[in-house]
């Protein structure tokens, strides 16, 4: 239990890198429409680890949701229902109005919505939202006893239906579909099921967790140095960013009990979901005040104090968010057992 504790708080501070690293994506391609410094390309490229990080990290936190999950399927998803479906919807209507100033009326409008077209990072949900559904239905399939056989071919399966299988139907990308994801998700299962022993392997075994180390460092300087952009997807970043991970992991395991942070379910979830209407309000508003804001993306610092404070604004409507939707989760659990009481 102690050792889970530990391992659950190591990811959640990983999580929040993650949300942070995915902001800091989006962010840095705005300045790129102005200026291309080299720190400004490296921390796009190195930005992009952020999506593999929550992907993974997601697989280990519902592997963990379904095992301990009682009762009937409902329990599981009203829960993704109210606090992941709903916020997409409403901020799939936000995106819409906010890149077009006008509320969405057409049937496409509403499509567009609902498979996470409006704005860029609305995709990992309504992926996301298939993800659940598949790990749902195969939970007594897919288990701890056979998984080191099946993410070989889910790793397999992810890469011929990235490169032959997919179609872009309902002029959705490849990385709308479960399917480019099922391998990256399920190394998150993986590392629940066999969480112990990994943490004890690599204490045990200093030479591998340096190795692990000196490839995460080469891997990220490759990346920021090659001329190839590598997308979120692509096998060999996945399995560079899962050592990564893993290494991340391994160092926080051993420090997290003195970071002072807390776990908060949904709060990277909804940074995730609010950081690009966030910026776009921010900019939109001081375009409207100062006419341009070319002039912040000339300075490296303005750059990066204008970086702090959107993100700064995003954490904390993010924080205001996650403590609602926990103060919804409490009431609901309350009166449920106001109602059994009364039976």
């Amino acid at each position: 239990m102690y050792m889970d504790s530990r391992i659950v708080k190591s990811l959640f501070i990983l999580q929040l890198l993650s949300s942070f690293l995915v902001f800091a994506g989006h962010y840095t391609a705005l300045v790129l429409n102005y200026t291309d410094p080299f720190w400004v390309i490296a921390l796009n490229q190195i930005s992009r680890y952020g999506t593999v990080f929550l992907a993974i990290i997601t697989g280990f936190f519902t592997a963990r949701s379904l095992e301990r999950l009682k009762g009937s399927g409902w329990s599981f998803f009203s829960g993704k229902i109210t606090y992941i479906f709903i916020p997409f919807l409403l901020f799939g209507v936000l995106y819409h109005y906010l890149l077009t100033e006008q509320l969405p009326s057409q049937g496409t409008d509403f499509l567009n919505i609902i498979l996470g077209k409006t704005d860029g990072q609305l995709y990992f949900i309504f992926m996301l939202c298939q993800y659940y559904v598949f790990a749902y239905i195969f939970r007594n399939i897919i288990n701890k006893k056979n998984i080191l056989v099946l993410i070989w071919v889910f790793m397999i399966f992810q890469y011929v239906y990235i490169n032959y299988l997919h179609q872009p139907w309902l002029g959705l990308s490849t990385r709308h579909a479960f399917p480019t994801w099922i391998f990256t998700f399920y190394l998150g299962h993986i590392i629940y099921w066999y969480r112990e022993e990994i943490i004890l392997f690599m204490k045990n075994n200093q030479p591998i967790l340096v190795g692990f180390a000196g490839i995460s460092l080469f891997s990220a300087i490759l990346f920021v140095l090659s001329e190839t952009t590598y997308v979120a997807v692509h096998m060999r970043f996945v399995l560079a960013t899962l050592v990564t991970l893993l290494t991340g992991l391994l160092f926080l395991f051993d420090w997290a009990e003195y970071i002072p942070l807390t776990f908060r379910k949904g709060l990277t979830f909804f940074i995730y979901l609010t950081h690009s209407a966030v910026t776009i309000i921010v900019n939109k508003t001081l375009i409207g005040y100062l006419g341009d804001i070319a002039w912040i993306f000339e300075s490296t610092w303005y750059t990066l104090v204008y970086l702090v404070i959107i993100y700064c604004i995003t954490f904390g409507i993010s924080m205001l968010l996650s403590k609602m939707m926990n103060l919804m989760e409490t009431h609901k659990r309350r009166k449920i057992r106001q109602i059994e009481g009364s039976m």
